[in-house]
């Protein structure tokens, strides 16, 4: 007996205390409305929406009619029904008749001719809510929700007592509560209810992210394109401590087994860990052995050399396209220029490559690292020439002296060294959080367009590029950095490849400066991760993404790796999970 009262104790509310149209159960408050109305029409999961509601239990009591009576019953209202109908009445009685009369004379041919069964339904609602404010907001929802669907709820006032045995697991239904809502229904609307649809995604292949709100797998195959899903791209967004890295890293984990390839820009030195752990390839691109030439043109792919012989010398060369990059590096590290300076710094670029022995044909496959110009050879040049012009390039030389000859000289002033030779690359940008904004901006683009290079180069390898903390890219004086990653996000399906876009704030991108860039990045994903939001995050993507109720409440309260993940057109209550030999992989940084 004492284990059982103990038991008791646990599962038992602390108190109840039932009013006219509530009650208090245990520390929340509690209100029952039980359905009165349905509209003579229902669709399929009529009956999902209400009952998917946060904060509702719903009940259905079914209970089987005698055939024999109920055909009775249905003709003597058939008959009555008639009756009224050549006694007449204002128009309104005459119509809501002639709908009652086709109503009976459907329910009878579907038992006689179908043989269907009847049964008496009776749904119950309990909604529970912390406080009376939301008590009152969540039933005010209910019954929004019940009109919407064309069907109507009542509280069960002086009944509230009835009411939660009704909507307790208990199989009992008191009489006046079936006295209230008991409907007659046929088997096919009773199965159409369908009230605990469960959301969970399976595409029979891909890679098992977690589990949803039901229990179910949530099974993902970014690389199956069709329909709604047009690309593989994630966006990923949440507050600080939410698990963001971590659902990446698990992500990437099971993606690697899969045979993809995965390159990682990494400015907070998150991925470190796992990288060595797997042999991947972790280079430091902050003043490390990783060094990446900013001057060094990249190779065009193959596909886009084999354009261009095609449509003859017109179309821009590997070096015409680089200069455009240049611009964007430039204009991103040394903001302050004129248009003059520009000019200058574009002239100086030129002649520079020509004493280098590049030319605007030049195939960039055939110089090796170690040839190309840098910006030492750059800052000579200009150097020179600010004492002849130093009205055009006297303040250019100051400004670039630092990245050729001081603090910034040992990201930029010599070859590249970075390799790109492994599954796993784990570009570091770590160590530059110290360095001013226009430094940190400035390397961040240049590693992100290397990395671009090494996508264009194999169009059937699957790639995944993950772009941490992308908020550094957003700077509404040089938006120039943000249209790269959208235009990134654009074009990597044609590649074969993905991009993860990770960040903290859904506002940095959508401040009117950079919105048109910005915006893109959120709309364009298949894939968007949603974890815990802040308010303001919360709001701005309830408008941006129409946001249910039930979706903006999960966001404002989720647990650290609970959040939604919408794929598609689909939606689902995702809770990540990794298995136990997981968890070592996925340690450190933000995990």
């Amino acid at each position: 007996m004492t284990t059982i009262s103990g038991l008791l104790d646990i599962l038992c509310p602390q108190a109840l205390d039932f009013g006219p149209r509530q009650m208090t159960f245990g520390e929340q408050l509690a209100r029952v409305l039980v359905i009165t109305d349905y509209p003579p029409r229902v669709g399929p999961a009529w009956l999902a929406r209400v009952a998917g509601l946060p904060g509702v239990i719903c009940s259905i009591h079914v209970v089987p009619t005698d055939p024999a009576g109920l055909v009775l019953s249905v003709n003597r209202a058939i008959g009555e029904l008639t009756g009224r109908l050549e006694m007449g009445g204002n128009a309104l009685l005459i119509q809501r008749t002639e709908q009652a009369l086709k109503d009976a004379q459907e329910l009878l041919r579907k038992i006689d001719q179908e043989q269907q069964q009847v049964f008496f339904v009776v749904v119950v609602l309990l909604i529970l809510a912390p406080d009376q404010e939301t008590l009152d907001r969540r039933t005010r929802q209910m019954e929004a929700a019940l009109a919407a669907a064309g069907m109507r709820g009542r509280v069960a006032v002086f009944r509230q007592e009835e009411g939660l045995q009704a909507a307790g697991p208990w199989a009992v239904l008191p009489a006046g509560i079936r006295e209230a809502g008991a409907r007659n229904m046929p088997a096919e609307t009773v199965a159409a209810s369908f009230p605990f649809t469960a959301s969970g995604i399976n595409d029979g292949s891909g890679v098992v992210l977690g589990k949803d709100r039901d229990g179910g797998l949530v099974l993902v195959d970014i690389w199956k394109r069709g329909g709604d899903r047009t690309n593989s791209n994630w966006t990923v967004l949440a507050k600080p401590g939410a698990g963001k890295s971590f659902t990446v890293k698990l992500l990437l984990l099971r993606e690697l087994a899969q045979g993809s390839r995965v390159i990682i820009i990494d400015p907070e030195r998150e991925y470190r860990q796992m990288c060595r752990e797997l042999g991947g390839a972790w280079i430091n691109c902050a003043g490390g052995e990783g060094r990446i030439n900013p001057l060094q043109v990249r190779p065009l792919p193959l596909e886009e050399m084999e354009t261009e012989e095609d449509a003859g010398p017109s179309v821009q060369g590997p070096m015409a396209l680089h200069l455009q990059t240049l611009r964007t590096f430039f204009s991103l590290y040394l903001r302050d220029l004129d248009d003059l300076e520009r000019a200058a710094l574009e002239d100086a670029l030129v002649e520079v490559y020509r004493q280098a022995g590049i030319s605007w044909e030049t195939d960039p496959a055939t110089i090796p690292p170690e040839k190309w110009p840098t910006v030492r050879e750059l800052h000579a040049y200009i150097a020179g020439q600010s004492k002849v012009k130093p009205e055009s390039y006297g303040r250019l030389a100051i400004l670039l002296r630092r990245a050729a000859e001081g603090a910034d000289a040992s990201l930029w002033a010599g070859p590249t060294t970075a390799s790109a030779d492994n599954d796993l690359i784990v570009l570091d940008v770590h160590e530059l959080q110290n360095a001013d904004d226009s430094v940190r901006r400035a390397q961040y683009f240049n590693v992100l367009t290397w990395a671009w290079g090494q996508i264009e180069r194999d169009r059937q390898e699957r790639t995944l590029l993950v772009v941490d903390e992308a908020w550094l890219l957003v700077d509404p004086q040089t938006p120039q950095a943000l249209a790269f990653l959208r235009d990134t996000s654009k074009r990597i399906r044609k590649y074969m490849g993905g991009l993860v876009v990770i960040s903290q704030n859904v506002v940095d991108f959508l401040a009117p400066e950079v919105q048109r860039h910005g915006q893109a990045l959120l709309d364009n994903p298949t894939y968007k991760l949603l974890l815990a939001q802040g308010e303001k995050d919360l709001e701005a993507l309830s408008q941006m993404m129409n946001l249910s109720e039930a979706e903006r409440e999960l966001l404002a309260t989720a647990k650290r790796g609970e959040g939604l993940l919408v794929a598609g057109t689909q939606r689902v209550h995702i809770r990540i999970e990794a298995a136990a030999h997981e968890l070592p992989l996925l340690a450190g940084g933000g995990s």
